[in-house]
């Protein structure tokens, strides 16, 4: 069961005055979230480790930079999305998702060998697709697609509007559709084995 957020700034607060057993709960809470963001977000599991690993470092040695005007998970998926904006840069090149790691969490292990196939080249195109967007759409799209958060709260993270959310994730939209069309919409050349799935 997760624990409402008050509970969370409670726990921040805890920690913020010394308690180091605060800091194993919200580690325990929040580690793999703080993965997955910088894993959607950066398409290497390397580098998403590498950044999980310094915004939970930062926590760790630094717990009075969170601020708990707002929910602790909007500052700590803030501090994340900057850490691997920072990241981007400092690699100045886009990196694509591996297909055997994307494959590894979309794929039906008890589906046919056709559609495990179709599968793999879809989770391919998929992580392609992804990481081809500007850095603002995709980090728009990976916090509101896998952690399932409202256009409000990607808003707070991203310390922007909420029309300007509704805009990044609009045109994010538009480019993954067009780039994912013959596997979504299916295709009548014989250009791609995907076939709507999903």
């Amino acid at each position: 069961m997760s624990l409402p957020s008050d509970a969370d700034a409670q726990l921040m607060l805890a920690f913020q005055r010394g308690d180091k057993s605060a800091f194993a709960a919200l580690f325990e809470r929040y580690h793999t979230r703080v993965l997955n963001i910088a894993y959607h977000i950066l398409g290497n599991d390397d580098a998403a480790q590498d950044v999980a690993q310094k915004v939970l470092i930062k926590v760790y040695t630094a717990p009075q930079a969170c601020r708990l005007d707002s929910a602790f998970s909007t500052w700590l998926y803030s501090v994340t999305t900057n850490a691997c904006l920072d990241e981007i840069r400092r690699r100045k090149r886009s990196r694509s998702v591996p297909l055997e790691e994307l494959t590894e969490r979309i794929v039906d292990p008890a589906a046919s060998p056709q559609a495990h196939a179709e599968s793999e080249e879809l989770a391919g195109e998929i992580g392609v697709a992804l990481a081809s967007l500007p850095e603002n759409q995709r980090i728009a799209v990976v916090l509101q697609r896998y952690e399932g958060l409202s256009y409000q709260q990607i808003a707070d993270v991203m310390k922007t509007s909420v029309p300007a959310v509704e805009s990044l994730l609009f045109r994010a939209k538009q480019a993954l559709r067009t780039r994912l069309s013959p596997y979504v919409e299916g295709d009548d050349g014989n250009q791609s084995a995907g076939t709507p799935t999903r």
